[in-house]
């Protein structure tokens, strides 16, 4: 398995199902390749679905804070 370090884009969801409804809660971690495939498995387990309020980050470089690609508060 790929450190976490290593991977380049994040995936989280923000919902009260784990807690603090305004905290995102991290679902996985992979590249742009494996995007599709990250989001693919975590519908066919259960983690999202259509109602699923999803926010994918690109990790954070060299101290710099990441830059969410899609934004889980829009």
């Amino acid at each position: 398995m790929t450190e976490l370090s290593e991977t380049p884009i994040r995936v989280y969801r923000l919902d009260e199902v784990d807690g603090d409804p305004d905290e995102p809660s991290f679902l996985g971690a992979g590249d742009d390749v494996s995007l599709v495939d990250i989001l693919r498995d975590l519908r066919k387990r259960g983690r999202i679905d259509d109602r699923t309020r999803v926010g994918i980050m690109e990790r954070p470089v060299d101290g710099q804070p990441g830059e969410w690609l899609v934004n889980p508060w829009a």
